[in-house]
């Protein structure tokens, strides 16, 4: 499916809902398919990403059902997670294939799992090597990955915390249900500092939610979980998704004439780093209004009076808000430096090049680090086709970018976006966009 998309005549109008959060969305799903009874998990997402760890725990025993729009049944039966033959497709899910990996543990025979995630070569070795504390053993291939538990052992977990959080959360998510006989609690170490810590807290919130117990110390990098804990069904509502949001606010604040944006689901009360968009747009110029008690924001658009500033802003917690950011700095008048970003090059892109590459199409001028990227003001947008080597949130943030170019662009393989957005062509519309499938 391919997108053509035209510049805006006139500006950005309207009221949204966010979706709901797609970390928080995954890790729900975990949770109530993990505690014996039933669980009832509102306002998810349950597409893309999402709609993978559903399928593959439904192929795990666990009885996943839509009651109404907005709301599922989950039910851990007695043959939930008790064996499994075919090979598990977790596509280029990152989030799902670390975690079923480590949730591998308490299969009997382990799984086998599989995916563009494995051919892409994307991290996932330091977690592999990480459970064989626990008594794990794997095979590795781009073909597949199979992991089993063949010894009850309950060491110390040392693992590095720079390359992905999800491999913490794939711990703490496990580590609570393994029988050891060797100790009676886990401690993981974090051979180097954590990075996207914010990814982790959700985690640790969603697990408490769950009955699950876990004493966390940041500062020294070490987690401590009893094992052979529970957990407890429970009614769970998933905030609405401040890193989806990002790519309307921003779109809202980047109009050149007069708009007025409503983003209505959306609270600060929980552990999303994204909701520093916020803080970065204020400080760079943007006029938006937060109101916690109707769990919405407001942006009052126009980029010809309320001018943005370019920034120096740290991504090491936020990063699935970089690409959006960088195209953010190419509007920011002066320049905008993104920086503490080598771990994005592992994510479902190398997103630092992708995007340095996707800005200089455009006309934008970029000087590409290792780790970071500075991007300059740019005074006019080239329409362009739109390369996002699937990854959603680039294809997302390209797309706020051509709204604004000077002529038209095209986006091929536009559904890539409901790996986490599935209304975000619906709601540009509903705005004002001048969008069209062709």
């Amino acid at each position: 499916m391919d997108l053509k998309i035209n510049p805006i005549i006139n500006s950005l109008n309207g009221e949204i809902i966010a979706p709901g959060s797609k970390s928080y969305s995954h890790r729900a799903f975990i949770a109530a398919s993990l505690a014996e009874g039933i669980s009832i998990i509102k306002k998810p997402i349950d597409t893309g990403d999402v709609g993978i760890t559903i399928d593959i725990l439904r192929s795990l025993g666990v009885k996943i059902i839509k009651i109404d729009e907005n709301s599922y049944i989950v039910e851990h039966t007695s043959e939930s997670f008790k064996s499994i033959k075919k090979v598990l497709d977790c596509k280029n899910s990152g989030t799902t294939i670390r975690i079923f990996s480590a949730l591998g543990l308490l299969i009997k025979d382990g799984v086998i799992l599989a995916g563009e995630f494995l051919k892409r070569k994307r991290p996932i070795l330091p977690l592999l090597e990480a459970l064989s504390f626990l008594g794990g053993k794997y095979r590795l291939s781009e073909e597949g990955v199979h992991v089993k538990r063949t010894k009850n052992l309950c060491n110390k977990v040392k693992i590095p915390g720079d390359i992905s959080s999800q491999f913490i959360t794939a711990l703490l998510i496990v580590c609570p249900l393994l029988k050891c006989k060797n100790a009676d609690y886990i401690e993981i170490e974090l051979t180097s500092p954590l990075v996207s810590v914010p990814y982790t807290k959700i985690t640790i919130d969603v697990l408490n939610s769950f009955g699950i117990y876990i004493q966390e110390d940041y500062v020294k990098g070490k987690f401590y979980i009893t094992n052979d804990q529970q957990y407890r069904p429970q009614s769970y509502k998933i905030p609405g998704d401040f890193s989806s949001s990002s790519f309307i606010i921003v779109a809202a604040v980047l109009s050149r004439k007069p708009s007025k944006v409503i983003i209505k689901n959306l609270n600060t009360q929980n552990f999303q780093g994204d909701k520093k968009i916020i803080e970065i747009l204020t400080k760079m110029g943007a006029n938006i209004q937060f109101d916690e008690l109707r769990e919405c924001i407001s942006i009052n658009g126009n980029l010809n009076k309320f001018k943005l500033k370019g920034l120096d802003i740290d991504c090491r917690d936020i990063p699935d808000l970089f690409p959006i950011l960088s195209i953010l700095g190419a509007f920011a008048e002066g320049k905008t430096t993104l920086y503490n970003a080598s771990h994005l090059r592992n994510k479902e892109s190398d997103r630092i090049s992708i995007m340095a590459r996707e800005l200089t199409k455009m006309g934008v001028k970029i000087d590409e680090k290792s780790d970071k990227l500075t991007i300059f003001h740019s005074d006019k947008i080239k329409g362009i086709k739109i390369s996002h080597e699937n990854d959603h949130r680039i294809a997302m943030a390209c797309c706020i970018a051509a709204l604004y170019a000077n002529s038209s662009s095209l986006i091929e393989n536009v559904q890539i976006i409901g790996d986490s957005y599935p209304s975000f062509l619906d709601d540009l519309k509903n705005l004002g966009a001048l969008i069209e499938i062709i």
